[in-house]
């Protein structure tokens, strides 16, 4: 009995909603789009750090158990582990080493995220 207020159909107040759900998704979509890029952007940023870290973790070890013989190679150990555009540098001094390592991450949207991320990374060398 209350199903049908006024003879009104059941579609609201004075007409139909037929384009309402296609306009209400035109607008909420793009704002979804975009949230989910800044996302996935952000994850990849997070996730290519790690990797940098990590590889300036393995570079300052592989120095550090090399010690002087020399056969250390920190560059193939960065380029395993955060891929073939990393760079690293070394410094030794004062009875440690300093491995700082550069991976280059692909600009976010809006440019938010930084263009490369750096890992450090610091090893005491055996006397």
């Amino acid at each position: 009995m209350l199903g049908n207020l006024g003879g009104l159909g059941g579609s609201g107040i004075g007409g139909t909603d037929a384009g309402t759900v296609t306009a209400e998704f035109a607008v909420v979509l793009p704002a979804v789009m975009v949230v989910s890029l800044l996302l996935f952007s952000s994850a990849r940023a997070v996730i290519v750090n790690m990797n940098c870290q990590e590889a300036a973790r393995a570079a300052a070890r592989e120095l550090v158990v090399a010690g002087e013989s020399g056969d250390a190679d920190p560059a193939g150990v960065v380029a395993r582990i955060a891929g073939p555009g990393a760079t690293v540098s070394t410094a030794t001094g004062g009875g440690q080493v300093t491995v700082t390592t550069r991976c280059p991450l692909m600009p976010g949207p809006l440019g938010v995220l930084p263009m490369a991320l750096e890992g450090r990374a610091v090893g005491m060398l055996h006397e």
